[in-house]
């Protein structure tokens, strides 16, 4: 799998970019058909200061993506992990479905 990792209005420091990765191998275990992932992270102006993660997942002939805040980038790089999990666990199913029905 192909990653590509931007960091909007702050420099990304490298245990952010060892962290990304690794939760991004985590997805590897789910699904191994996952072509290439782009992670955007940001900071908002806000005074709550969150920041944001945005994580796009290209598979065969799909794109998953999901996108969250939190106080810290690794809580958010983890929420948006959690929901493109259970993505991709549907969209497994959903080709075990079609198969299982083309070969009848």
């Amino acid at each position: 799998m192909q990653s590509q990792i931007t960091a909007r209005h702050f420099d990304l420091y490298p245990d952010l970019r060892d962290h990304v990765d690794g939760q991004l191998s985590k997805l590897e275990r789910y699904y191994d058909g996952i072509i290439n992932a782009h992670v955007i992270l940001g900071e908002s102006n806000a005074p709550s200061g969150n920041k944001t993660a945005e994580i796009n997942i290209d598979v065969y002939q799909k794109r998953l993506s999901a996108e969250d805040a939190a106080s810290t980038h690794e809580q958010a790089i983890n929420q948006c992990v959690d929901h493109l999990r259970r993505q991709l666990k549907k969209y497994k199913a959903q080709l075990r479905s079609r198969d299982k029905d083309a070969h009848r």
